[in-house]
């Protein structure tokens, strides 16, 4: 009986050691608007129209690519449609997720602040602080939900990038 306990007790800490040696951790740092402003070219206010998920070239990730038809400029120039590269998505039966990544819906109308992946393809910066759906509220004002940006109207948005440095 004594053994057996023993037996059990060594396999759990084998499994411990095995499992925590797999064990992979993201760290995102927490950013102010300044911070977020400083990392974009442009923050925009868009629609999402499309979205297509595909393997990279060497077929070790996938990307989702989001199509933004941009309806206003809070921050910046920006052309009036962006398709941003975001890391994760599903191709046929084979998913990827990456911890923090934004999350797009077709049709949402979003803010999203855009930045640059060394390749020069756009993203969101700040991944999901980067990235705001827009509400409306029964009084007409559109309040935006998620993100850095979170529970601000789209107009103080506006305003505080406007007096960020």
């Amino acid at each position: 009986m004594r053994a057996s306990r023993l037996a059990a007790a060594a396999l759990v800490a084998v499994v411990a050691v095995a499992s925590a040696g797999s064990a992979v951790a993201t760290v995102f740092l927490k950013v102010d608007m300044p911070a977020l402003k400083k990392m974009s070219e442009s923050v925009v206010h868009a629609k999402v129209v499309d979205i297509s998920s595909e393997w990279n070239a060497e077929r070790t990730m996938i990307f989702t690519h989001v199509t933004l038809d941009v309806k206003g400029r809070l921050h910046g120039a920006a052309a009036d449609r962006i398709v941003v590269r975001v890391p994760g998505g599903t191709v046929d039966d084979f998913s990827v997720a990456m911890e923090g990544a934004p999350e797009f819906t077709l049709n949402d109308e979003v803010v999203a602040f855009i930045s640059r992946w060394r390749d020069g393809v756009p993203m969101v910066a700040g991944y999901v602080e980067g990235v705001s759906r827009v509400h409306q509220d029964g009084l007409g004002n559109k309040l935006l939900k998620g993100g850095l940006a979170d529970g601000l109207p789209i107009s103080e948005l506006a305003r505080q990038l406007r007096s960020a440095r």
